[in-house]
């Protein structure tokens, strides 16, 4: 080849060179990656988030892995103005963390301040340093907390905008209803009162229950007297509803054909003589929906249900698999093998009878094999009663272990005894009481 054909390859060559993209991912600079190793080192062993963040700002080449580092330590990444570790910022550091960090918080939290307290705050550090913090897109759950006296249905207003993708909504401030609409995609709504009724307007909640029907859970329990009445209730992926008895009376029909009902919670109001209505209420809800509850909960002493309902009902529960029934104080005890399915029984609780005695309580054991949670009462808490349950559970030499819980249980076992307790092969004992709570002002239904 002459030189003239050479310099033609080459010119060529070049020329194709230099129309060729780069790679998009260079190789990798192995010095960088030990710089970054060497940093996150450093910075994971700096306490105080006043001085992280001003290492941040010393070192921006560095902020993505500081942001991964913040991200991984603080799993549950809440906002609010009684944030704790924002209030030890400056205003600047609280800019600067704010800005890189807002799109990554999962909840807000307001206490007594209010929402606009909060909402007013961040239009001042806007304007203050120029950054714009309208939304937390992340931000899925947000909690009222406080006792405002005033309705603060306008700061409920201001969270539209800052939450556009809130999922579940916790108050127990002064709301009426209003603007809840405006959450599109809210699927969880809890308002419950602490100190004072809620006013919650019947009108608004009446809108939200015809039209809210991404909604999977609503809770509007008001420990006084609620305000609410409702005529009409359409929620068709609605899976829990607590509220009242005034609430509900009126429409309990439509509850009851609610598609994806898997839990009913209803308290009774303070001011109204129920007796009549609790008993009636009760058993409509057990009639209509008899093949498919799974679990009772009630408080005997409030809800006085009389003797002769357990008779007639229980037998006809053919997937009754739970009973949380507190304070039962008749003479005739219906727990029992004649008025209970033992064999699918996973869940008994015998904390408030105070007429249950051991030879009735270990039958009853005895012939539920699937048993799995058993919360005993003050008289039965002791090792004594223990040993004769595991007894019992060995001899049958079941796979999964009982667990029982009591209030007073931690009260008579000495340290050796609570470790030796809590790793025994067919009975163990648990602090965790969630499996037996519930409304004790009224009752709870759970449904397949």
């Amino acid at each position: 080849m002459n030189l003239a054909n050479l310099q033609t390859v080459f010119y060529k060559k070049a020329s194709e060179a230099q129309r060729r993209p780069l790679p998009t991912e260079l190789p990798p600079n192995y010095i960088d990656n030990l710089h970054i190793i060497f940093f996150e080192q450093i910075f994971e062993q700096i306490e105080y988030l006043s001085d992280q963040v001003r290492m941040a700002r010393a070192y921006p080449q560095f902020l993505p892995q500081i942001l991964k580092l913040w991200m991984k330590r603080w799993h549950n990444r809440i906002v609010g103005p009684n944030t704790a570790f924002l209030l030890l910022l400056d205003i600047e550091d609280y800019c600067f963390f704010m800005e890189h960090m807002h799109p990554l918080f999962t909840e807000l939290h307001l206490h007594e301040e209010g929402v606009a307290y909060f909402a007013e705050f961040y239009d001042y550090i806007r304007h203050l340093s120029d950054i714009n913090i309208r939304c937390f897109p992340s931000v899925e759950t947000c909690v009222l907390a406080g006792n405002p006296k005033s309705i603060v249905d306008d700061d409920l207003r201001d969270l539209v905008m800052m939450l556009p993708n809130l999922k579940r909504l916790t108050s127990c401030m002064n709301l009426s209803g209003a603007y809840l609409f405006a959450f599109k995609k809210l699927e969880q709504i809890t308002l419950k009162s602490m100190y004072h009724s809620i006013p919650l307007d019947s009108r608004w909640i009446q809108e939200m229950c015809l039209d809210m029907k991404q909604l999977r859970l609503l809770d509007i329990t008001d420990s006084f007297d609620s305000s609410v009445r409702l005529t009409d209730i359409k929620l068709p992926n609605l899976e829990v509803l607590k509220l009242n008895l005034s609430s509900i009376e009126n429409i309990l029909s439509e509850v009851l054909q609610l598609p994806k009902l898997r839990k009913l919670a209803v308290r009774f109001d303070d001011s109204r003589q129920l007796a009549a209505d609790q008993e009636t209420i009760f058993q409509q809800i057990i009639v209509a929906k008899s093949d498919c509850i799974t679990r009772i909960a009630l408080n005997n002493e409030v809800v006085q249900l009389p003797a002769r309902w357990q008779h007639a009902l229980l037998l006809e529960l053919p997937k009754l698999r739970s009973l949380v029934c507190e304070n039962w104080f008749h003479d005739v005890f219906f727990l029992d093998r004649q008025h209970i399915p033992c064999e699918q029984m996973k869940v008994l609780s015998f904390s408030g009878w105070e007429i249950v005695r051991e030879p009735q309580m270990l039958a009853l054991v005895g012939e539920c094999p699937n048993l799995a949670h058993l919360a005993l009462n003050h008289y039965h808490s002791h090792v004594n009663k223990l040993h004769k349950l595991n007894e019992l559970r060995m001899r049958e030499r079941y796979k999964e272990p009982l667990l029982v819980f009591s209030d007073a249980m931690w009260t008579m076992l000495q340290p050796a005894e609570y470790k030796h307790w809590r790793n025994e092969k067919f009975v163990q004992v648990t602090c965790d009481a969630s499996v037996y709570e519930y409304q004790e002002d009224g009752f709870e239904f759970d449904f397949v």
